[in-house]
């Protein structure tokens, strides 16, 4: 074999390598470029994190929406017809939240008081007419979860 036979070899396997070399990088090249998209990507798009609420903020939500309830209902008169029905709908909107968790409360302002029922005594009010001892106004009312006692109602109670 003469010399142009060799150099010809020696240049197609050049060319093959360096064929092989571009096609090996354009390749590596392609692989990062994909990554990186899909990493923007990751960053970019906003994620839907699911969060549940706990338990204590359950029953702090339950108090809250309570005293939203006796409030509405003592400025009631004053609000416009409009407003008024704004407000139960918020109520209900936050009670159906409550539902959902299965959270419900309890107020118990004038009902019969006797000393085995789970509530938390802030005071004791005398008054001479009563003739049995009542619960003259809740605090703060009982809190449940699926029919469960989880926080006990905060009252005064009225007795002879």
């Amino acid at each position: 074999m003469d010399i142009t036979a060799w150099l010809s070899i020696v240049i197609i396997v050049l060319i093959l390598a360096l064929i092989i070399f571009i096609v090996s990088a354009a390749d590596k090249l392609l692989r990062r470029f994909l990554g990186l998209h899909k990493h923007i990507s990751d960053s970019v798009q906003s994620k839907f994190i699911e969060i549940t609420p706990t338990t204590q903020s359950l029953v702090e939500a339950a108090v809250e929406v309570w005293r939203l309830e006796k409030r509405v209902s003592k400025v009631s008169g004053d609000l416009s017809e409009d407003q008024n029905k704004a407000f139960e709908n918020s109520i209900t909107k936050l009670k159906r939240f409550l539902d959902k968790n299965d959270i419900t409360f309890a107020d118990y302002t004038d009902q019969k008081y006797n000393e085995g029922l789970n509530l938390d005594v802030l005071s004791i009010d005398k008054d001479s007419s009563v003739t049995e001892s009542m619960i003259k106004e809740t605090h703060e009312p009982a809190v449940f979860h699926k029919g469960q006692l989880i926080k006990k109602a905060k009252v005064v109670v009225l007795e002879k």
